[in-house]
């Protein structure tokens, strides 16, 4: 990877700077500290590795002093040709990296953080600061980044980041076993699968010591329920057959009483019967009576004709009675009429005057009477008015007479009639008399009477019942009557028990219910037992499988940590093996790097990887020593070397940019020409960034970048940059 712009805003002393770099060697120069070498140094590092949206305290300390907002930074860098523009806000949290060829665009530092890592090498500042990046006063500081370093030289042997690391496959193997064996020693709160399945043995015999015992007790209630089954069986048959003899007594006299019963049943329905069939005949015997009798068919006829006779009697005795009486009025009339001359006189027509006043007095002389002929002589200037009464009252007293003729001829024409209706009824009766009409229907009640109480009797008869249900029920009882006898078989005649007997089959019954009552509740209390008991036989043999598979459980686990062990331990050794290899490369590095910054002087280097400690082999002393026990200058030099040799083994060919804070400040002037040959040399694989005070790099410079103004107007080759 190469840099070649980074711009900083409010970042630290940074208001707004900007800065290009170029291929090879790139100082940095600022002519005294705090003139913001260290701030674009860490500017780079941020832009790198740091989240936007990440609120670690750290963070804050970059911003700038006074600023009301936090920083953003811009890098454009290249990779195998490809441009790409990183940018981040930490104001507004955002990630953005572009790449300049594909257009391609990531925003979430997820997605920009795995594209870094794929393009530098590694996602971790801290490896990045233990190997690309060395600052003078941390040239020996590798133990932030120990952890890094350590897996990123196993991956460099293992295959790859995707493997897994040796050293964590032997971790947890060896976790694994503590794991198992957790609780063995010492009680605990979580033991592991050895003590547990310990602890699930010993309890689970505990159980099964317990199960054992009680289906010991179950097995002697089965025993002792079988012997109760067995009893009880015995007094249930010696009670069933008691019983059967009783219910067979108890059977024969029922049917002998039920068979009494239908026979009583069947003579009370003969008897019945008789009764019926007398009825019977008796209501024939004045129906055909009342047949006999001509002209009264029924009860109706002879009401409607007796109705009809009685009515023409009493019409004729009325009739009758009224004409008598019509008679007397016209014989009375025709007298008075003859007795009344002078009114006839008066109402006579031998003179208008005369004829008036005569029949007025006439009249007057009927309605009024005497009296009022006194007042016509007082009135005598009335004649003419008395003539006129009389006359009228010739004339009422006639047409009097007249309708009572006329009504008594009336009554008489009546009288005829009736006389004919009744001939006319009598013949319907065929009767020609009405005393022969009396006796003949005097004779049709008297029978109509008998059958009506003999059909009444009939209708009273049990259930109403006709003569045929009378018979069908006479023969139903005769059929119950012989199924009843039938069932009194030999069997039960043979069954037949003295009253001693019976009274003593009924005390036997009576104890065998008492004895199998009592060993129903043996019999009961044994199967609740065994109903209620906790374990069954069952239980006991699952126990003793679950035994055995919790014992084979421990020996399978135990085994399995035997395994464990045995390959955590041929793990380590061939983990120590490969790494080996790791080990020599990495000195092999060291040592060519060692050798041209100390002119030679040491060469020889051994490595701990996993200690991450180091050995130089001094020909003064004759020993191998500690690079910390050597000179300022030769420690600064061995670390240097180490870095540059991580940097080659763990990135590979990605080659990340190479920053170098001033390092060399304790090199002696041959080691330093040496270093900056080499550096030349390196320049062509790598971009170098030396951040320095001085112009002991310029001549291998192929880009100064000063920072502070009074260091005059750059060189073509020079640019300037301010806070």
């Amino acid at each position: 990877m190469r840099l070649r712009r980074i711009r900083l805003k409010n970042f630290k002393r940074f208001v707004d700077f900007q800065a290009q770099f170029s291929a090879g060697i790139n100082v940095v120069k600022g002519p005294l500290n705090e003139m913001g070498k260290s701030t674009l140094l860490e500017g780079i590092i941020v832009a790198l590795f740091h989240n936007p949206k990440s609120t670690a305290k750290e963070l804050e300390a970059y911003s700038s002093w006074g600023s009301t907002r936090q920083f953003r930074t811009s890098l454009e860098f290249e990779e195998k040709g490809n441009g790409y523009l990183l940018e981040k806000d930490f104001d507004k949290g955002t990630t953005r990296l572009i790449c300049d060829d594909t257009r391609e665009e990531l925003d979430t530092f997820k997605e920009t953080s795995t594209k870094i890592a794929e393009l530098l090498g590694t996602r971790s500042d801290d490896l990045f600061l233990c190997s690309s990046c060395i600052r003078q006063s941390e040239v020996s500081e590798i133990s932030s980044g120990k952890k890094e370093i350590t897996e990123s030289l196993e991956e460099v042997v293992m295959g790859g980041k995707e493997s897994t690391f040796a050293w964590q496959v032997v971790q947890k193997l060896d976790s694994k076993v503590a794991e198992m064996k957790k609780g063995l020693d010492k009680l605990t709160n979580n033991p592991g699968i050895l003590a547990s399945l310990k602890s699930k043995i010993q309890g689970t015999s505990q159980r099964y010591g317990e199960v054992k015992e009680e289906v010991s007790k179950v097995e002697a209630r089965i025993i002792e329920l079988v012997e109760v089954s067995r009893q009880l069986a015995e007094a249930k048959e010696q009670y069933e057959n008691a019983r059967a003899l009783l219910e067979k007594n108890r059977q024969r006299k029922e049917i002998e009483a039920s068979t009494q019963r239908l026979a009583k049943d069947y003579d009370g329905i003969e008897k019945l019967l008789g009764s019926v069939k007398k009825l019977r005949e008796d209501s024939e015997r004045a129906g055909k009576a009342l047949g006999a009798i001509e002209g009264l068919r029924d009860k109706q006829e002879a009401s409607e004709l007796r109705r009809e006779l009685d009515a023409i009697q009493n019409r004729r005795e009325v009739i009758e009675k009224d004409l008598a009486q019509r008679e007397e009025e016209l014989a009375e009339a025709k007298r008075k009429l003859g007795n009344r001359k002078y009114v006839v006189f008066f109402g006579s027509g031998k003179g208008m005057v005369a004829s008036i006043a005569a029949l007025a007095g006439g009249v007057i002389g009927v309605v009024v009477g005497l009296s009022f002929l006194l007042s016509l002589i007082v009135l005598g200037a009335g004649l003419l008015a008395v003539s006129t009464w009389a006359r009228i009252a010739v004339i009422r007293d006639k047409t009097n007479i007249s309708v009572i003729e006329g009504r008594i001829q009336d009554m008489k024409e009546t009288l005829d009639d009736l006389g004919r209706n009744e001939r006319e009824l009598l013949a319907r009766a065929k009767c020609s008399t009405v005393a022969e009409f009396n006796e003949k229907e005097r004779d049709f009640y008297d029978w109509l009477d008998k059958r009506n109480a003999a059909d009444l009797q009939l209708k009273w008869v049990p259930g109403g019942k006709t003569i045929e249900e009378i018979k069908e029920q006479k023969a139903q009882v005769a059929r119950k009557l012989a199924t009843e006898e039938a069932k009194l078989t030999d069997d039960l005649k043979q069954t037949l028990l003295s009253p001693e007997q019976y009274v003593a089959l009924e005390r036997k019954v009576q104890s065998l219910e008492k004895r199998q009552a009592e060993l129903e509740k043996q019999k009961s209390r044994c199967e609740i037992i065994i109903e209620q008991a906790r374990f069954s036989i069952e239980d006991q043999i699952r126990l003793e499988e679950e035994l055995e598979v919790l014992q084979e459980a421990l020996k399978h686990e135990d085994k399995k940590v035997r395994v464990y062990g045995l390959a955590s331990e041929f793990l380590s050794q061939a983990r120590a093996e490969v790494l080996s290899s790791v080990e020599e490369a990495l000195e092999k590095e060291i040592q060519k790097y060692l050798a041209i910054f100390t002119d030679d002087k040491y060469k020889q280097v051994k490595v701990d990887k996993e200690a991450l400690e180091f050995w130089v082999y001094s020909d003064e002393k004759g020993d191998w020593a500690k690079p910390e026990e050597l000179s300022g200058g030769a420690i600064d030099e061995f670390y240097l070397a180490f870095r540059l040799a991580l940097a080659k083994l763990i990135f590979g060919d990605k080659k990340p940019p190479l920053m170098l804070d001033d390092p060399f400040v304790n090199f002696d002037s041959i080691r330093l020409a040496n270093t900056l040959k080499f550096l030349k040399t390196l320049a062509s694989d790598y971009q170098i960034i030396i951040f320095t005070l001085g112009d002991s790099y310029d001549k291998v410079a192929d880009n100064i970048i000063l920072l502070g103004e009074e260091m005059g107007n750059p060189s073509p080759n020079r640019q300037e940059g301010g806070d």
